[in-house]
């Protein structure tokens, strides 16, 4: 029995190996510490409260909303947000991991399937009603290497955001890109290249959290492969035209650079959205 899926993952940029894009060092132009980066980007006062809406000392933890009241999830801890996402992400990939030596070791493809069925998005899930899908396959990570290379990247760059946004709307531009990079992905397979393929992994949800980076802190650097330093805004647009001319050309097959387009595209909306007061 055999599975057709692609993986959202997380590659350097401007390179079309199937490595990642990193950041073991981000800073900004005059800061290079990861710590002090978070208070430098704090300092952006005027722009972060047209972002996020909140403004926070250094000595209050709590997320302020104008004189709207926190919600239940304003108050859920940031740190509990963070380790949340990756220990999904770690409990899902445990899943795959025992589904896979179930149907290896004991000819049971029972459990393979049903991760596949729940666990990647595809015309033929979401149409058979397993609509959670949309959401749950972001969480969905088959092989050691994938959920590593969009592990590694979502810990070093969400937390900055997670601290300017708060936990809840961090969790909404998160779960909303990985929910709209899915409805892309299947609109795009099944519209434009007439086929259905599944998809799985996190890193169209942690491409809106980089370009949304990218957009309030356009001059700071990313380092890929650890090593080279690009900034922020030509990362996110060789990201974008890379990924835009692959989801074109078919030239990545067995990655989803249609979700990787649509997740860019979810933080640099989101971006504009805030900045303009949309919403």
């Amino acid at each position: 029995m055999s599975f057709s899926f692609r993986l959202r993952s997380s590659r350097p940029l401007f390179s079309a190996s199937r490595s990642f894009f990193t950041s073991s060092r981000i800073q900004s132009a005059n800061v290079s510490p990861l710590a002090s980066l978070r208070f430098r980007l704090s300092d952006r006062l005027s722009l972060i409260r047209q972002l996020s809406g909140r403004a926070r000392p250094p000595s209050y933890r709590a997320s302020v909303y104008g004189n709207q009241k926190p919600n239940f999830l304003d108050r859920i801890p940031e740190d509990y947000v963070y380790w949340g996402i990756v220990a999904i992400n770690g409990v899902v990939f445990a899943a795959w991991f025992m589904a896979g030596q179930k149907a290896r070791f004991e000819a049971d493809v029972k459990p393979l399937r049903w991760m596949h069925d729940n666990f990647t998005s595809s015309w033929r899930n979401f149409s058979e009603g397993r609509v959670w899908t949309l959401l749950t396959s972001a969480f969905s990570h088959q092989s050691p290497s994938h959920i590593f290379m969009n592990g590694f990247t979502f810990m070093f760059l969400s937390k900055p955001i997670l601290e300017m946004l708060g936990s809840r709307r961090f969790l909404g531009l998160y779960l909303g890109s990985a929910i709209l990079s899915s409805v892309a992905s299947m609109g795009w397979q099944n519209l434009v290249k007439k086929r259905d393929i599944g998809s799985l992994g996190a890193s169209a949800a942690i491409y809106s959290v980089v370009s949304l980076l990218a957009c309030v802190a356009p001059r700071m650097t990313f380092m890929i492969y650890g090593i080279i330093p690009v900034p922020a805004w030509l990362a996110v647009t060789g990201i974008f035209a890379i990924d835009s001319y692959s989801a074109v050309h078919d030239k990545q097959r067995g990655t989803d650079t249609a979700g990787h387009v649509a997740g860019l595209a979810s933080g640099i909306g989101y971006y504009l959205a805030k900045r303009f007061r949309i919403f």
